[in-house]
């Protein structure tokens, strides 16, 4: 959407088109893919970066796709973290080893960079692409005029508040999202929280490529990150929360200790760091947009993280965004029907994988019909291949998981 240089200029002055609350990874790709849309952007956060977060750092391979798509796989791949091709899903007595399905573009390729490195990362391609970035500015309330969103109200380190406006204000506030509860979002399809989480870094460890371990009342995930440090995380049930947190330490290892696989490659290795980590909040959605705002990222679609999908939802939801905001202020357009169209989309998009993030937050072991599908799969590498993309996102929960391709794979293992 090409507009002329001067009125953009004027318009500066005045309000800019798109103000987004949040820099990190939903905030920053939507303001590159809007600053190269040649829109207005403006982009806060109260951080400054380098600087890391409470947070995973897994980028499933449709993730990177959508990184791809926007130029920015070699900086990706620069910044250390080595490239994962291969994954492992490991039940105990069945383990499934392999690629996922490649999506449309051919990318298998997953990497689990640090926050502290990605983050500034797609900062500053966001503001080579010619949005602004203001660091260590905190956001206060929105601007409302007419019952509309017309800005907002932002605090700086010294204190001095001051107002950006703009046509629209997106919130990439992270799950306790500040607009959200100052615009009223409604939080709807609501999971209570299951899970409990706590992380750390480790050097040392003999591990190739990521692995999941699903044990009963256990979860666990070791994936290799940058500066040859793997990455091990631990979920207990919410109700052990008050034990764990007593001695998270003791609590990790002897959780650790239940599985030998990962027992045997800690056992060398050296902590790096503390652990990180607690309580989760519960899953939902949000009201996408209202009049003038929408969120984006965990403000508006919060998950919990044992199936590693929240950077790459929100890359990939900032894609659908973007093309809404695009369209919604183009001349004669509306922006709100845009907005709200978005919010349908990304409710579609996100719905099977939610159900099924719900399922495995339970950590209830597999059930015996699903165990002899697992099972199955792991004499039948065709079906594993689309059984390890349904997580990285290039194969879709509805399509693998149809009855008549559960029981094409059954059927399978009895003919053979």
């Amino acid at each position: 959407m090409r507009r002329d240089p001067r009125a953009q200029n004027w318009r500066k002055i005045l309000m800019r088109d798109v103000v987004i609350i949040g820099a990190r990874c939903a905030g920053s790709a939507l303001g590159l893919m809007l600053a190269r849309d040649h829109l207005d952007v403006t982009i806060v956060d109260r951080s400054t970066f380098p600087s890391d977060t409470l947070s995973g750092h897994y980028i499933q391979p449709a993730g990177v796709s959508c990184l791809n798509r926007l130029g920015l796989g070699p900086a990706l791949a620069d910044l250390g973290a080595p490239a994962q091709t291969e994954v492992s899903v490991d039940f105990g007595p069945v383990v499934l080893t392999g690629q996922p399905e490649a999506g449309p573009d051919g990318n298998i390729t997953a990497y689990a960079p640090r926050r502290y490195i990605f983050d500034p990362m797609l900062a500053e391609h966001a503001v080579s692409a010619g949005a602004e970035l203001r660091q260590g500015v905190s956001f206060s309330e929105p601007l409302i005029e007419d019952g509309r969103v017309v800005g907002i109200r932002t605090q700086l380190a010294s204190g001095k508040t001051e107002d950006i406006r703009a046509r629209v204000v997106i919130g990439a506030d992270g799950a306790r999202s500040r607009l959200a509860k100052t615009v009223g979002a409604e939080r709807y399809d609501v999971r209570a929280a299951e899970t409990c989480f706590y992380y750390g870094y480790w050097s040392g460890v003999d591990l190739t490529h990521p692995r999941l371990f699903i044990r009963d009342g256990l979860f666990a995930v070791a994936a290799p990150t940058n500066d040859g440090l793997t990455f091990v995380g631990v979920a207990w049930p919410k109700a052990l929360y008050s034990d764990v947190r007593k001695d998270v330490d003791r609590s990790y290892h002897r959780a650790v200790a239940t599985i030998p696989w990962l027992a045997d490659r800690l056992a060398p290795a050296k902590q790096v760091g503390r652990y990180a980590g607690g309580a989760l909040l519960d899953g939902f959605y949000r009201t996408a947009s209202g009049a003038g705002w929408a969120l984006l990222g965990d403000a508006g679609y919060h998950k919990d993280p044992i199936t590693a999908q929240g950077m790459t939802d929100a890359f990939l939801h900032g894609e659908i965004l973007a093309r809404a905001i695009a369209r919604g202020l183009s001349w004669g357009s509306n922006l709100d029907a845009e907005l709200r169209q978005f919010g349908r989309e990304r409710d579609a998009m996100s719905r099977a994988m939610y159900g099924l993030t719900c399922d495995l937050s339970r950590l209830a072991p597999p059930p015996p019909d699903a165990m002899a599908l697992i099972g199955a799969l792991k004499d039948n590498p065709t079906q594993t291949r689309r059984y390890l993309g349904v997580i990285a996102g290039t194969v879709g929960v509805e399509e693998f998981f149809d009855p008549e391709n559960l029981a094409n794979i059954l059927d399978q293992t009895v003919a053979a």
